[in-house]
């Protein structure tokens, strides 16, 4: 889902009855300046993101209009190199980006993040839905792990991107919008290709877990006027081995605020979009 629009929503909604939802974040200046005086740090897919020590990359577009701040333009799924010079920064982050991305940017994507990190720097990486986490809960038929469905319940909520309410289809079909948006049969995203919960389970049956997740992304395409889509799917696994083929030697299983890198752990900026449903892997160049 476009977790951008349903903050801006919320926002909007709130402001109208007087209340001021902006988090309100202390100064962690004096820890950059005593652990990178220097340091130089970006955040691609950075979204509404803003810190004043970090640069933010994004693909600029009318779906995210109402979040980006202070964002330069960054084509993921273009063959541009990142606007970063060689060996040059210090940090590397990105949260829930890669999902929206087929599996070819991000291999570029972190090719051009070992090129760009000096010897020594972070790429951190959080995506969700994990897949392993996620396909167990539809396995088990665990209505209660899919909670960010409730938001896109009520009329004025669900429109611009469904055809009807998140919850009343069945769980199947949620779960495929979660990894392939869309294939999903109420998602409004055009497709040749729409699957019914019967059909889910009998290619999941078919193909088994991996097989399932590469053959629906695989009938997916990256859309320019929607690109909150999810065209891709990630595991702690998938995405280590990513991170290998691009040259970092030992890709690691991180967690919540639990980055090796100590203004990564400050999570009123950073890994806070659902966390119980997130997967972080992190690298060191």
């Amino acid at each position: 889902m476009a977790l951008g629009k349903l903050k801006h929503r919320i926002r909007t909604t709130a402001q109208r009855f007087g209340v001021d939802l902006r988090r309100v974040v202390p100064d962690d200046t004096a820890l950059y300046d005593r652990l990178y005086p220097h340091g130089r740090f970006y955040n691609v897919g950075a979204g509404s993101f803003f810190h004043p020590r970090w640069i933010n990359l994004d693909y600029v577009s009318d779906w995210y209009r109402d979040d980006q701040k202070n964002v330069i333009h960054c084509d993921l799924m273009s063959d541009d190199p990142l606007p970063i010079p060689d060996a040059s920064a210090d940090v590397i982050y990105t949260s829930h980006t890669i999902e929206h991305v087929k599996d070819d940017a991000v291999d570029r994507l972190f090719r051009e993040s070992y090129r760009a990190l000096k010897p020594g720097g972070f790429l951190r990486v959080t995506t969700g839905p994990d897949a392993d986490t996620d396909f167990a809960a539809m396995q088990r038929s665990d209505e209660d792990w899919f909670y960010w469905d409730k938001a896109y319940d009520r009329p004025g909520t669900f429109e611009t991107m469904l055809h009807a309410p998140a919850t009343s289809v069945p769980l199947e079909e949620r779960w495929l919008h979660h990894v392939a948006t869309m294939l999903a049969p109420n998602d409004l995203s055009p497709s040749v290709h729409k699957f019914d919960a019967v059909e889910i389970r009998r290619i999941i049956a078919e193909k088994g877990k991996i097989g399932a997740l590469d053959y629906f992304t695989g009938l997916t395409e990256w859309r320019g006027d929607r690109p909150g889509n999810h065209v891709s799917w990630w595991s702690h696994d998938k995405i280590a081995a990513f991170m290998r083929n691009a040259g970092f030697a030992e890709p690691y299983r991180s967690g919540y605020g639990q980055s090796a890198c100590a203004p990564l752990r400050n999570t009123l900026y950073f890994d806070n979009t659902h966390p119980q449903m997130s997967v972080y892997v992190e690298a060191v160049r």
